[in-house]
């Protein structure tokens, strides 16, 4: 929204308050207000919880806070009904296609704040597209290696190290595993999946490049060196008990996920991914948004300015960085809170800022959308013994690309 039209607005005043369709409460149907849609787990709501009182505090229009079930596909039902919310915070990986689908605004005329004074190159560049500004990053996450030091004095530097861990740990008749992980999703898999040098998606060619041979090599390592080691169901809420617990040494998870392994009981710690003989473990990593949704460009004067505010006020706010980063394991993309030196992140956040190192940024080309649910139908069948990682490959490809037409 331009600076001319928020000046309009604010000159026929208490009209454009009324003709605002605004968010819908989702069980009710009334009328909500400002609202932001969260993804916080439990364990990470009560600090989230803090930062919004702490900004509505002396407020006339206060931000309302919601989690939706599903996300994505409740935005996506949400938003073209314009009865969406005006932020909600997600990895970067959807500003393209949200671009495209016309879900995102473009703040870059209502910002009051210096967006290269303040945050980290890589997360400025993700809350872009095309010039356009349609979010502000406040933490950059990826999946890491977990422990249980009541099963592993020192965690694993390779791979190699770690099979032979898990090895003597896995006893799938007792209940007892080497690995917790949810096994056949891209994300968690990224990094073995590209230790080879393979990517899914070759952004400027726009070419798939799941049937290289270096990508299938990552494949054939999930084969031999970790999935022999999860339980038979290959899905999330399967694999978090493991972990959780005491039955296995070893997760593959993300900050999200801490919290709540060390509140079931488990002193779980944090190690970098282990290396990989004749690779480079390269995991996606994602900077989390605020992201400005459509519901602003009919929005009332308050809503964008409480929008706004947000956005800048909970990703500058030192408090908010760093419970993010003590609670979450969140590194932050703030520039005053980057330095590696900086006691105040805690251990936690220090070791995932490692494995964040090693990684690569979620593509957000509207193209790579099409690929996560065949690619993990095809990891699956190559999971279960039904393909080979070359056929489940080809045979996936081959469906993205009909996908794509």
């Amino acid at each position: 929204m331009s600076m001319e039209r928020r000046q309009m607005l604010r000159g026929i005043g208490g009209l454009a308050a009324v003709g605002a369709a605004g968010c819908l409460d989702r069980i009710t149907g009334q009328q909500q207000g400002t609202t932001a849609w969260h993804d916080f787990t439990e364990a990470q709501e009560s600090a989230f919880k803090r930062s919004l009182e702490e900004f509505n505090d002396g407020r006339d229009d206060t931000l309302n806070a919601e989690a939706p079930a599903e996300m994505e596909k409740e935005l996506e039902t949400a938003l073209p009904a314009d009865q969406g919310p005006e932020t909600f915070n997600w990895a970067h990986d959807w500003i393209g296609r949200y671009h495209e689908q016309e879900f995102v605004y473009d703040a870059s005329d209502d910002l009051e704040i210096d967006l290269e004074e303040t945050y980290t190159e890589n997360a400025l560049e993700a809350v872009q597209w095309e010039g356009a500004v349609y979010g502000l990053p406040y933490a950059i996450e990826t999946v890491s290696l977990m422990y249980n030091p009541e099963y592993v004095d020192e965690p694993p530097e390779t791979l190699s190290e770690m099979v032979e861990i898990m090895e003597e740990y896995h006893d799938p008749e007792n209940n007892r595993y080497g690995l917790s992980m949810p096994s056949v999703d891209p994300y968690f898999l990224s990094a073995w999946l590209q230790a080879f040098g393979g990517s899914l998606f070759d952004t400027e060619s726009e070419e798939l490049r799941i049937e290289d041979d270096a990508f299938i090599e990552g494949v054939e390592l999930l084969e031999e060196s970790i999935w022999p080691y999860v339980p038979g169901d290959p899905g999330y809420d399967s694999q978090i008990p493991v972990f959780s617990e005491g039955n296995a040494p070893f997760a593959i998870n993300g900050p999200w996920e801490l919290e709540g392994f060390r509140e079931a009981g488990v002193d779980a710690q944090v190690a970098p991914l282990p290396d990989v003989d004749g690779g480079d473990p390269t995991p996606f990593t994602g900077v989390q948004v605020w992201y400005f949704t459509s519901q602003l460009e009919s929005a009332d004067e308050s809503a964008l300015e409480t929008t706004i505010e947000w956005a800048e006020w909970y990703t500058t706010n030192e408090q908010a960085i760093i419970d993010n980063a003590e609670i979450q394991g969140l590194i932050p993309v703030h520039q005053d809170y980057t330095d590696s030196d900086n006691a105040d992140l805690g251990e936690d956040v220090l070791t995932f800022a490692e494995t964040v190192e090693m990684g690569t940024p979620l593509p957000t080309h509207p193209k790579v959308d099409q690929i996560w649910d065949p690619l993990e139908s095809g990891l699956e069948r190559v999971f279960n013994g039904n393909e080979s990682a070359a056929q489940a490959m080809e045979s996936t490809a081959q469906n993205i690309r009909d996908r794509w037409e």
